[in-house]
């Protein structure tokens, strides 16, 4: 298992993407020529306790003219919502930006091109090829955290096929043993989810019978009793849920709360030769992140956050985002640094890793602290 998995591994890591990149451009997804919703009021306080700017330029001084051109690398996907909702609202383009988003199909992909400088910025999900990126110091920045998993709004789940739950097999942690459980990848952040599901019944991968499958691919499996287990995110788990092929057994938030498993990275030339850009950048992301959270955990009408999703991700039907757990996204775009250290010493200790990174040579949160004083006030 451990050679398939290094295999994976060492096929997506970034110094070997780079020397291909020219061969493997993103595709770009332009924004919505007018924010989406247009007129529809923003709320007064957000999710964090911190009240709405009185006016769009409050403390924040004048648009950048010329307005700064910012190619954001993304996989579309509601963890993105805070970015989404900048664009929409029009925050970015309040600031002097001109964000031009660029989809790539996976959170890996995104690594290269953003150390070439392809790309200005991006967001993307914790991963042992990103730490090893970092380890052989490309020129990459994590500047503030993006998406994790809290109770309640845990959109990834254990899922165990519907039989075999019915029949009692699975009701403990250590009822995982000997069953084929699936995961994207050992090395991708939810593997860290699975293995501390594992450890608290006492097992390892090694008693387990692992299966790599894509997302899309695990209710099938599951549904075929191909699987027995899935560790599953929403859409998906809604779905396999309501078909009646699947039970929601833990959510993923119960197993590692607090997980951190997406971050706003920085290529270090742009910071570099844009500093006032990269802050302002983080000025709309953060009334972006706080307004979606305001509006997603409030009692009004959550309607217009879902068109806005419906826009700018794979899911255009709007009425199944009230059928889904929704991301949590840290309305001060806090990083949780003691879940990168723990996910990075757990693929080292597995070999995924060969030289760790120390994080505090990476990791740079001089522009979200600039953008959060902006916003907030000196603290």
């Amino acid at each position: 298992m451990r050679r398939l998995a290094n295999r994976l591994l060492w096929g997506g890591l970034v110094w070997a993407v780079v020397v291909a990149l020219a061969c493997a451009q993103p595709q770009r997804s332009n924004p919505p020529s007018a924010p989406a919703g247009a007129g529809m009021s923003a709320p007064s306080a957000t999710a964090s306790g911190h009240s709405a700017p009185a006016s769009p330029r409050t403390g924040r001084g004048a648009a950048l003219d010329p307005p700064v051109t910012v190619r954001f690398g993304e996989t579309p996907a509601s963890f993105n919502a805070a970015i989404y909702v900048a664009l929409a609202r029009g925050y970015f383009r309040e600031e002097g930006l001109d964000v031009a988003l660029e989809a790539f199909d996976t959170s890996e992909r995104q690594i290269p091109a953003l150390a070439a400088g392809q790309t200005d910025a991006a967001a993307a999900g914790v991963s042992a090829g990103l730490f090893n990126g970092l380890a052989r110091e490309l020129p990459i920045r994590i500047v503030a955290g993006q998406g994790r998993i809290v109770p309640g709004m845990s959109p990834g789940s254990l899922l165990v096929r519907k039989a075999l739950y019915d029949a009692g097999g699975v009701r403990d942690y250590a009822d995982l043993q000997g069953l084929r459980i699936a995961v994207t990848s050992p090395t991708a952040g939810l593997s860290s989810d699975l293995y501390r599901a594992l450890a608290a019944g006492s097992l390892t991968y090694a008693d387990i019978d692992l299966k790599l499958l894509p997302f899309p691919d695990m209710n099938p499996a599951l549904a075929n009793d191909a699987i027995d287990v899935a560790t599953q995110v929403e859409p998906f788990v809604s779905a396999a849920v309501r078909s009646g092929i699947a039970v929601r057994w833990k959510e993923l938030a119960e197993v590692y709360p607090n997980h951190q498993l997406t971050m706003i990275l920085y290529n270090t030339d742009f910071a570099h030769r844009q500093p006032e850009a990269a802050v302002r950048l983080l000025v709309a992301y953060l009334r972006g992140a706080r307004e979606f959270m305001a509006a997603i955990t409030g009692s009004g009408d959550k309607t217009p956050m879902y068109r806005i999703l419906a826009e700018y991700t794979p899911i255009k039907d709007v009425s199944v985002y009230a059928t889904l757990v929704p991301n949590y996204i840290h309305p001060d775009a806090e990083l949780n640094v003691e879940s990168l250290e723990a996910d990075q010493a757990l693929w080292a200790s597995q070999g995924h890793i060969p030289r760790p990174v120390d994080l505090s040579q990476v990791i740079d949160l001089q522009y979200l602290q600039t953008a959060l004083q902006r916003l907030d006030g000196p603290p």
